[in-house]
């Protein structure tokens, strides 16, 4: 019979040692309080979540390392504990150096000889990184279900197994309609086979494809998209899902058939005008310089047929601006500021330009449209004054820019029209498209014009930059 007591004694001591190495060696936290949420016990993983050593913690209340938020979470759980509840739960709890965790407390009642409640015993487990992550999920998933673009999830045979409400909203099909379907089941028959082999051999190699679909919606209503695709792959690398990200592009692509209707219509138009105009400007010149073999140089009339040639030769040489290709285009804006000077002192007579130039590098961007800016400066300059006027032109190098000054000394510009000189409809004589006009083409170019306030002095100015060309 000692014999059999003496092992019964040694089982009981055993079992109390394993279970004691078990709480202190358990790579979880434990933690024993008693009913008023002192720490009676942790073991070291406890202690390490939160940066002490477990000496440092025994003794000290558990509501000394709980975020503000979380303490009436604490109440409450000890308060199921004085019932004999057992309870999960979450808490937010503060690190030695000031950091904080999220925890995951399985707590139990602890109770006594007697049966009695006296405390809680819990598993606490670090779940911080856990509940980032499930954060970020939650942001991506709430930017997808709000995204405006078509989000279609499906597995690797293209069986559908999420999509967002933009995709309902545009096909209409519902959510639970989508579930378990193919996309297939949006083809209208207008996207062309060789579309579809090399959408599925493209992210089939793993590869992202873009293309654009004309799809069917539920109502039998076309519709365009882009279409972004691309593989979703396993922790080993192994293709399980494809997701389409699909912009409804139908308004964009209605607008641009107009656009290309309306494009065609006008380039007709355009060769006809061409085609006229330049025949009529040849007859009108032609018969000008017959006009002008027969008069007297020093007549008023010669003066006056002068003007009528230079103004059909500038508008001849306007139609060889728009009918010949941007690339063959002359791009010295020196030569050109030259040409336009020569064309609008044969025009406008009592019109004097000089041009002074420092500028290194005079080749620009592009300059299909650069002397219509200048005839039109030219002639506002001749038209504002009664009298003659002199326009000076200075050209200047700032870095990869060139600068352009033009200054004449004619009547200026009336003090409630500058705030608004470049605005459409705005003139002093009617019309009001041509500084406007100039300012688009300016802009167009990569460069800008403004008008140059020279207190004390008379005239007008202008400040123009515009990217030179290397």
């Amino acid at each position: 019979m000692p014999s059999e007591r003496m092992e019964n004694e040694t089982e009981v001591i055993l079992k109390e040692r394993h279970f004691r190495d078990l709480l202190i060696q358990l790579p979880e936290g434990v933690g024993i309080t008693d009913l008023n949420e002192n720490l009676i016990f942790v073991n070291k993983e406890f202690a390490s979540m939160l940066g002490y050593e477990p000496h440092e913690l025994v003794g000290k209340n558990l509501r000394e390392f709980v975020t503000e938020g979380d303490l009436e979470t604490v109440h409450t759980e000890t308060s199921k504990r004085r019932f004999g509840v057992s309870s999960v739960y979450n808490l937010r709890m503060i690190r030695k150096d000031g950091g904080k965790i999220v925890v995951k407390v399985s707590g139990v009642p602890r109770r006594d000889d007697q049966d009695n409640v006296i405390g809680t015993m819990a598993v606490v487990s670090d779940i911080t990184i856990e509940k980032e992550r499930e954060f970020e999920l939650l942001k991506l998933y709430g930017a997808i279900e709000a995204s405006p673009t078509s989000v279609v999830i499906t597995d690797c045979e293209g069986t559908i197994e999420y999509v967002n409400p933009k995709f309902s909203e545009l096909t209409g099909y519902s959510y639970e309609e989508a579930m378990g379907k193919n996309p297939r089941v949006l083809k209208s028959g207008k996207t062309s086979p060789e579309v579809y082999e090399n959408l599925w051999r493209t992210i089939k190699s793993g590869e992202i494809w873009r293309g654009r679909f004309v799809n069917k919606k539920k109502n039998g209503e076309l519709y365009w998209e882009d279409a972004w695709i691309s593989p979703i792959r396993s922790g080993n690398g192994e293709i399980t899902h494809f997701v389409a990200v699909k912009e409804d592009i139908t308004r964009n692509v209605i607008a641009e058939e107009k656009l290309r209707n309306s494009h065609q219509d006008l380039e007709l138009y355009a060769s006809f005008l061409s085609h006229d105009m330049r025949n009529d400007l040849q007859v009108l010149m032609n018969h000008a310089e017959a006009a002008l073999m027969l008069m007297d140089k020093d007549s008023r009339s010669f003066e006056y047929i002068e003007i009528v040639q230079a103004a059909s030769e500038r508008m001849v040489n306007l139609l060889d601006v728009f009918g010949r290709p941007a690339e063959e285009d002359q791009t010295d804006i020196l030569q050109i500021i030259k040409k336009a000077k020569v064309q609008a002192e044969k025009t406008h007579s009592g019109l004097t330009v000089t041009i002074e130039n420092s500028a290194t590098n005079t080749r620009i961007q592009s300059a299909r449209l650069i002397q219509m800016v200048f005839d039109n400066l030219f002639r506002n300059s001749a038209e504002f004054s009664t009298n003659g006027v002199q326009v000076r032109i200075s050209l200047f190098q700032d870095d990869d820019m060139i600068r352009i000054e033009i200054h004449d000394d004619g009547p200026g510009v009336p003090d409630e029209i500058k705030p608004k000189l470049f605005t459409k409809g705005v003139s002093t004589t009617g019309g009001g498209y041509g500084l406007y006009l100039t300012r688009k083409v300016i802009e167009g170019y990569g460069g800008s014009i403004e008008l140059v306030d020279r207190p004390g002095e008379t005239g007008t100015a202008f400040k123009i930059k515009l990217p030179t060309k290397e």
